[in-house]
């Protein structure tokens, strides 16, 4: 497998990043991108948080989620192919010790479309090894796997 990124170069995410968090009163944050947008964040429940908003695991999945769907729509694009359909379900298991982390993280994407196993292949192993930066963190610090299934 080639590590070559043959994307255009506005592609190409290399730019840092930043981001403000303040606190705003319990156990509730706001997070302000640099691109301006706001977040609410709140403690899980049995932490104290209120549950009416997310909490940071939450979105630390669904960028999880949200990275891997992005990655694989791009590869599949450049290989000429527009899924009718894109599900990723994501099942982690936590380390039941410190450090606080994931034992196993496990992906089932579902697809629809006009393309064959191998081509979904060779993009999860890319969009899951190589291409999407939060798989690739979730990769090093735990077991995660993958599985696909097209309808």
């Amino acid at each position: 497998m080639t590590t070559d990124i043959p994307w255009d170069p506005s592609r190409k995410e290399f730019n840092p990043v930043s981001m403000c968090i303040t606190h705003q009163g319990g156990m509730q944050f706001s997070a302000k991108t640099s691109t301006g947008f706001t977040i609410p964040i709140d403690a899980h429940a049995h932490l104290g948080g209120g549950g009416m908003i997310p909490n940071p695991i939450d979105y630390l999945f669904t960028s999880l989620g949200g990275c891997i769907g992005v990655k694989i729509l791009l590869d599949l694009k450049d290989k000429g192919f527009v899924p009718e359909m894109l599900i990723i379900e994501t099942h982690a298991t936590r380390i039941q010790d410190l450090p606080a982390t994931f034992d196993t993280v496990h992906h089932i994407i579902t697809l629809k479309g006009s393309f064959d196993e191998e081509t979904i292949a060779r993009t999860l192993d890319r969009t899951m090894t190589l291409l999407c930066p939060v798989a690739v963190i979730f990769g090093k610090t735990s077991k995660m796997t993958w599985e696909f299934r097209l309808l």
